[in-house]
């Protein structure tokens, strides 16, 4: 397979296995090269069948524009038969009407696949080849999303899953990626079969009134689930494919103002009220533990829901610190996961006179990238701030050697990502890449860094904490 653009050995052998599929899915751990192995796999099916393919590609909104960098250099195909739709669904469904007829490569978020009239289109028209990078979006089987995204692979020629998350909660999540994979072929076109088959559920025997639903794994399966997967999917683990530096974590302590304890202190005890309630909720009780959170990052929200800061914030301060500390000779992401904290952020910068980018929520594509360009290019610009959920997807961040947590989510997912952005392909520039989680000890912060260090579903590991916290 002829390459425009150097591939590592284990993107070139994962494009060669899934030239010869119709279904083939990238299992790549962040940062380690997917999207340039699926773009490459897509050339060589074009190459073949003589001709550009109608093409659908599904991703998460921030990466639209960082697929049509990666077409644009990793193939031959013109810029003017890539298409990225983006807006409202009105400007979506008239850039597709305008394009649909000469075929080409179209770029979507899934939030396209919602959209009605947009959605009419693209089934009429019919791609050939269907690319959904971060499946596990697709994880959800009665998701509206998931049955949509069906019902265009049962018409498609090829399909291709992206992911390097593909099971985040339960082995459960495999069904709906493989049945918009293979129609079925693997795992059964039905959910409840699938379930039936491979699954049994532990509390069957349970009183009606007491009764809850509790599927775990069938003994003895493992090998043939793991098996079936991977007759079609490929996985690649950074450690083992890449020449990475290692990754160095460390812990930087800050105690809690008498302001703040008190306050964590009362609030805790709502909180541990309310995990002891037999009628908790997992999705509440993450709410109730996010309140936790705010106030050891510095900040409370009153019964109105408005938000308001600490007076005095001790891990502002050993932010400035850790920032005087690490020096000039390295860039830095520092990550926060409330809006409150990206101003504490660039307080310390200005302070110190540091020049930064931010990646939020909110901003569009070209604010995104030329924010990422700035951080990547700059010598001058030494701070990344970055919220895990809207920077943490999608974007490299090579030139820091630091990642700093002002504050962690309990999205697993987002913690993953985020710290994939500057430990991956690219970075082998540096000795090595440390991650600094600034934490108050004691707090919940210790459970969801545990947690997260143990890739644990964080909903469950709250409610089994209890009055631990």
């Amino acid at each position: 397979m002829k390459e425009i653009v150097p591939l590592w050995k284990h993107q070139r052998e994962a494009a060669e296995r899934a030239a010869n599929e119709h279904g083939f899915a990238f299992f790549f751990e962040m940062g380690a090269g997917k999207t340039l192995t699926a773009v490459t796999t897509l050339r060589h099916l074009c190459n073949r069948e003589r001709g550009l393919l109608r093409t659908l590609i599904v991703c998460p909104p921030v990466v639209k524009t960082a697929w049509e960098r990666e077409i644009l250099r990793g193939s031959t195909i013109p810029k003017d038969q890539l298409h990225i739709l983006g807006g409202s669904g009105k400007d979506r469904l008239k850039t597709f009407k305008t394009h649909a007829a000469a075929g080409g490569i179209f770029i979507t978020n899934y939030e396209s696949l919602l959209m009605k009239g947009l959605f009419k289109e693209i089934k009429g028209w019919g791609p050939e080849v269907l690319i959904f990078d971060e499946s596990q979006m697709l994880k959800s089987f009665g998701a509206k999303r998931t049955k949509l995204a069906i019902e265009l692979s049962d018409i498609a020629h090829w399909r291709y899953l992206l992911s390097g998350t593909p099971i985040l909660n339960s082995p459960m999540d495999i069904w709906s990626q493989y049945r918009i994979l293979d129609g079925g072929a693997s795992f059964d076109r039905n959910f409840y079969a699938f379930r039936g088959r491979w699954f049994e559920d532990k509390n069957a025997g349970m009183p009606k009134q007491k009764y809850f639903p509790d599927w775990r794994p069938r003994a003895g399966l493992q090998d043939a689930f793991n098996k079936l997967i991977y007759k079609k999917a490929v996985r690649v683990l950074k450690k083992d494919c890449l020449d990475l530096p290692p990754l160095v974590r460390q812990r930087l302590e800050v105690e809690l103002t008498a302001e703040q304890l008190k306050m964590y202190d009362s609030m805790k005890k709502h909180f541990v009220a309310y995990l002891n309630d037999k009628a908790c909720v997992a999705s509440i009780a993450l709410t109730k533990g996010l309140r936790l959170m705010q106030i050891v990052s510095g900040h409370w929200v009153d019964d109105e829901g408005n938000e308001h800061s600490f007076k005095n914030n001790p891990r502002v301060e050993a932010l400035g610190s850790l920032l005087e500390e690490i020096g000039g000779e390295h860039k830095v992401i520092v990550w926060s996961c409330f809006r409150h904290g990206y101003a504490d952020i660039a307080g310390v910068c200005d302070r110190l006179g540091l020049a930064y980018r931010t990646l939020y929520g909110g901003m569009t594509d070209k604010q995104r990238q030329e924010a990422v360009d700035s951080f990547q290019t700059d010598p001058s610009v030494r701070v990344m701030i970055a919220n895990q959920a809207a920077g943490g997807t999608g974007v490299t961040l090579t030139a820091a050697s630091y990642a700093v947590y002002m504050s962690r989510s309990f999205n697993l997912e987002h913690d993953m990502q985020s710290e994939a952005r500057c430990h991956r392909g690219g970075s082998e520039v540096h000795a090595k890449i440390t991650r600094v989680d600034i934490v108050a000890p004691g707090t919940i912060d210790d459970l969801v860094l545990a947690a997260l260090e143990r890739k644990e579903d964080m909903a469950e590991s709250i409610l089994r904490i209890g009055g631990k916290l």
